[in-house]
């Protein structure tokens, strides 16, 4: 993944998005830059200053007091509801079957067949996931899918069972467990695994409940009587 999509926004002052590509990135408003290092450390070249390493978990963290993907938000009428609202581009494709990993002629796993349905805007807006399709096929990293027709979604926070993140794009797990895979164009996929996370927390924190899990699945307990929702 490349660093700027991990670090999506910058783990330093908080500007959104953080430009970059591939393993180097820097804040067009504080000048940090971001450079990846050797196994999870990224050197962080601050304005002034010596370059400093910091590992790609405390910076995630940083990120995250820092406003992580909350972006577009907007407060309902009740004290608790908050709604979070995004679009991005991506290629739109449902899990078909599985293929088998081979090494050496042994298996060595699965991996899900994608069979992609065409390109479009993925929205998330207060409860609802929705997948609008524009009619052009899926161009994706590895080439152009001819037989992508024009496919829509659209679900529930409610009807997710899962999310997970998946070589630079996130896959949504609904309740028959059909499996469908976002890739996107022209956003980071690591910041839509944190915001429909973060949707999740917010819808089921409004039930009295609290995610503790959302891959493979979805799992869920009670708030403790008396806490703050």
């Amino acid at each position: 993944m490349p660093i700027h999509h991990m670090l999506y926004r910058c783990p330093r002052c908080g500007h959104d998005p953080l430009g970059g590509r591939k393993g180097r990135a820097k804040c067009s408003s504080c000048g940090t830059g971001f450079q990846q290092g050797r196994g999870s450390l990224i050197l962080v070249h601050p304005p002034q200053g010596p370059v400093e390493k910091a590992s790609a978990t405390s910076l995630l963290a940083d990120l995250e007091k820092m406003g992580g993907p909350g972006t577009g938000r907007e407060r309902g009428t009740g004290s608790s509801e908050e709604s979070l609202l995004r679009e991005a581009r991506v290629a739109f494709g449902t899990a078909g079957g599985y293929d088998v990993i081979r090494c050496w002629g042994e298996v060595i796993g699965f991996s899900e067949r994608i069979s992609w349905r065409g390109e479009g805007l993925i929205r998330l807006e207060g409860k609802s996931l929705t997948f609008t399709p524009d009619g052009k096929a899926a161009v994706r990293r590895d080439g152009v899918d001819s037989d992508a027709g024009g496919e829509g979604f659209s679900c529930l926070l409610g009807d997710i069972r899962g999310v997970q993140i998946s070589s630079g794009a996130v896959q949504v797990t609904l309740e028959r467990g059909q499996l469908y895979q976002f890739e996107f164009v022209d956003d980071s996929a690591k910041r839509w695994e944190d915001l429909l996370c973060l949707a999740l927390r917010c819808f089921y924190r409004e039930k009295g409940r609290s995610v503790i899990e959302f891959k493979p699945r979805v799992v869920t307990e009670w708030l403790p009587i008396g806490s703050d929702r």
